[in-house]
C-alpha cells in the first residue's frame, strides 16, 4: 500500500497511510497544516487541494466536527462523521509534550476511512448496494415532476445569470441530492463551490468563499479580498465561465453573512451577474430575507423555489428508481404496500427511505420475500413511536392518519405474522 510522509511537532517523519488526512492546529482549531488527502475529505464536495484553502474551509469543517469548549485533557477525543458516501473515524491528539507554553498546545486530528475494506468487496462484487442509503447519491436522485420543476428553475437561473435564487424545504425533501445533482449538470459551464458551515464574521465568510473556488489571495481586510474575487470572477468571465456559489441550510446564517452573500448579486460585467448564488434552507431562511435588515438587497432575487412532498406516483417511481440503481428487484414491494408508503411517508423522502429499510429489514426477519402492507404498516408504526406516545397511534387516528397495523403482532418472540383468527392486542 502506498504510504506519504507529514511532518511531526517534532521535526521528525512519520509515515501514514495515504488515505488517511492529517491536520495539525492550534489551540483555537485554526489549520497550521494538513495533507492533500485531509483538503479532500473536509473540502468535500467542492473539489480542491490548495493549501490556501485551510483559513476557510479547513477551519469551518474543523469546528463543525470538535466544538470550541471540548475539553481534551484527556489526551484524545474521537468522533465520526461522513463525507460523500464515506464514513470516517477522526481522532483528536492533544500534543502539549512538544511546547513549553501551554498557549503553544497543538492538536493533531487523524481521519480515517471506516468499512473502507467492506466496501471495496462490495462494489467488486456483483451484490446489490443499498438502495434506501441516506448519504445524497446523484445517480439515486429521481426526477419527479415537482423536482424536475424546481430543478429546471434553478439550472435557467444559473445559465441566465439572474444572480441569486432561494430554494425553500423542509428536513428531509432531499434538498441537499438536488442541490448535489444541479452542481453536477452547471459543472461543465460554471466553476461551482459549494459554502462550507457558518461563520462569525463576514471575511470569515469571504475568505471561506474564495477557497472554496481555489482562488489564492493575500491575507488582508475584506474590501481586499473582495477586490481579489472581483478580479478572479472577471477572467472567468473573459474566459466564457459562469461561477455558482450554492449555500446549503443557509436559514442558519446570520444577517451580516446573508447580507454579504447577496451583495455578490451586485458584482457584474456588461450587464451581466458574475456569480450566481442559490441559498437554500428551511422556512426560516425566508423570514430572514424578507425582513427589513435584507429587503433592499432581496429585491434582486428573481427566483424562488420550494420542494413540496411527492405524490404518489411519485413516491413509487422514486422506490423504483432506486431499486433499480442499486440493482435489486423492483418486485420487493406490492401495489398495496407501495400505496402504505406514500401515505405514511407524507411524500417525504427521508421518510420513504426510512420507512423502505425498515421494512425490507423487517420482511427478512420473518423469512418474507416480498414486503406487503402490514409489513410497511408495522415499519411506520415503530418509527413513528420513536418520536410520539403510544396512544397517538391506538386512539382514534385522524383522517389519512396510519393506524396500528391489524397484520403484525409482538411478542417476546419478536415479530410474527398474525393469522385472521387472532386477535391482536396493543
Amino acid at each position: 500500500m502506498r504510504k506519504i510522509a507529514y511532518l511531526r511537532a517534532t521535526g521528525s517523519l512519520t509515515e501514514v497511510i495515504l488515505e488517511a488526512g492529517f491536520v495539525l492546529v492550534d489551540s483555537t482549531f485554526r489549520p497550521l497544516y494538513a495533507n492533500t488527502e485531509s483538503i479532500r475529505i473536509l473540502a468535500y464536495p467542492n473539489s480542491v487541494s490548495s493549501p490556501s484553502t485551510l483559513d476557510g474551509i479547513l477551519f469551518q469543517k474543523i469546528l463543525s466536527l470538535i466544538p470550541r469548549d471540548l475539553d481534551l485533557s484527556g489526551g484524545t477525543f474521537i468522533t465520526q462523521f461522513q463525507s460523500g458516501r464515506r464514513n470516517y473515524t477522526c481522532r483528536v491528539f492533544v500534543l502539549r509534550d512538544h511546547w513549553e507554553s501551554p498557549g503553544d498546545t497543538r492538536i493533531a486530528i487523524l481521519m480515517e476511512r471506516g468499512l473502507a475494506a467492506a466496501g471495496k468487496q462490495r462494489r467488486g462484487s456483483d451484490a446489490p448496494g443499498d438502495p434506501f442509503s441516506f448519504a445524497p447519491d446523484n445517480a439515486c436522485f429521481y426526477f419527479g415532476r415537482s423536482r424536475r420543476e424546481v430543478f429546471t428553475t434553478l439550472l435557467d437561473m444559473i445559465r441566465q445569470r439572474r444572480g441569486t435564487g432561494v430554494l425553500l424545504a423542509q428536513a428531509g425533501m432531499g434538498k441537499t441530492a438536488l442541490l448535489e445533482a444541479l452542481a453536477g449538470t452547471v459543472r461543465s459551464e460554471s466553476d461551482v463551490a459549494f459554502l462550507p458551515g457558518s461563520f462569525e464574521t463576514r471575511l470569515e465568510m469571504v475568505r471561506a468563499v474564495m477557497g472554496a473556488f481555489g482562488v489564492e489571495c493575500p491575507a488582508g481586510e475584506p474590501e481586499e479580498q473582495l477586490r481579489c474575487f472581483h478580479d478572479w470572477l472577471l477572467l472567468r468571465h473573459q474566459a466564457g465561465r459562469g461561477v455558482t456559489l450554492i449555500c446549503d441550510d443557509a436559514q442558519d446564517l446570520s444577517f451580516e453573512i446573508l447580507e454579504g452573500l447577496l451583495n455578490f448579486s451586485s458584482l457584474q460585467s456588461g450587464g451581466q451577474k458574475l456569480v450566481q448564488v442559490v441559498l437554500a434552507g428551511r422556512q426560516r431562511l425566508l423570514e430572514k430575507l424578507t425582513s427589513f435588515k435584507l429587503e433592499r438587497l432581496t429585491g434582486d432575487t428573481h427566483v424562488y423555489c420550494r420542494l413540496a412532498p411527492m405524490d404518489d406516483a411519485e413516491v413509487r417511481g422514486y422506490i423504483v428508481h432506486r431499486l433499480q440503481v442499486a440493482g435489486c428487484s423492483t418486485q420487493v414491494f406490492t401495489t398495496a404496500a407501495l400505496a402504505s408508503i406514500s401515505l405514511y411517508s407524507r411524500g417525504i423522502p427521508l421518510n420513504v427511505n426510512m420507512i423502505c429499510r425498515h421494512s425490507i429489514s423487517l420482511a427478512a426477519t420473518i423469512n418474507l420475500q416480498v414486503v406487503d402492507e402490514r409489513i410497511v404498516a408495522d415499519s411506520a408504526y415503530d418509527l413513528v413511536l420513536r418520536a410520539q406516545p403510544a396512544e397517538a397511534w391506538d386512539g382514534h387516528a385522524q383522517a389519512g392518519e396510519p393506524k396500528r397495523p391489524a397484520g403484525l403482532l409482538r411478542d417476546r418472540r419478536g415479530l410474527r405474522l398474525v393469522r385472521k383468527s387472532e386477535t391482536v392486542s396493543h
